[in-house]
């Protein structure tokens, strides 16, 4: 009988995640020995479906620290990340991958990008102020481009970061996300920032990638 599909198809280590690193998403906290049992019977079954709203929370806490491990690892040979060695992130052209595959099991593609982001982009080191503008792609036999992401950099308490999109003016504060639509292929944007900034500026105006998703802008980075 052939292996039904599964969210965790891409992942042969979730024996290594630790109960504690998923109850660090959840709220309210289960205790850690149901997680244990939960990642135990994901691990054995990983095809069953979710059945609450709660059993999504959980999986999509364990997805983010399977991303976590099999993420590019710091110092890495940014030539094979070039070639795609990474299935998830290529650093050099800054694109966030994310399997089409995996919107089968997480329909919700904003939530799904948080969870790719929590787990690989939040904590990065970034090299360069570049890094602070991602593109966001669905990965399959064709790949899409769905849009772009923006990681804010406050310098303090709150920050508050001013945009305007297709002629539409959005305000992020410090510690928030938002989605933005812009459906186009590419979106021009201006931004201005008070306590903080992005690509090295607080004010500027740029082009980025729009889709299916649009602009997520990620205000929770210091």
């Amino acid at each position: 009988m052939p292996k039904l599909p599964s969210l965790f198809d891409s992942f042969d280590n979730l024996d290594q995640i630790l109960p504690e690193d998923i109850a660090s998403f959840l709220k309210p906290v289960p205790q850690l020995t149901q997680l244990e049992d939960y990642l135990a019977n994901r691990i054995l079954y990983p095809q069953v479906i979710p059945q609450t709203a709660f059993d999504m929370q959980i999986d999509l806490s364990i997805l983010r620290e399977a991303l976590k491990m099999n993420g590019p690892k710091s110092g890495m040979d940014k030539n094979n990340a070039l070639l795609g060695s990474n299935p998830f992130l290529n650093i050099i052209l800054r694109k966030l991958l994310i399997p089409a595959k995996f919107l089968n099991f997480v329909p919700n593609l904003a939530q799904l990008t948080q969870v790719f982001i929590d787990a690989l982009l939040s904590d990065r080191k970034k090299e360069d102020w570049f890094e602070d503008l991602w593109t966001i792609v669905l990965t399959d036999d064709t790949d899409e481009i769905v849009g772009s992401i923006i990681l804010t950099q406050f310098d303090g308490s709150g920050g508050v970061m001013e945009l305007s999109v297709l002629n539409r003016n959005y305000q992020i504060r410090q510690g928030s996300m938002m989605v933005i639509s812009c459906p186009k292929d590419r979106c021009e944007i201006s931004y201005k920032l008070k306590g903080g900034h992005v690509l090295g500026k607080t004010e500027s105006a740029i082009e980025v990638y729009g889709g299916k998703l649009g602009v997520m802008v990620d205000g929770r980075g210091l």
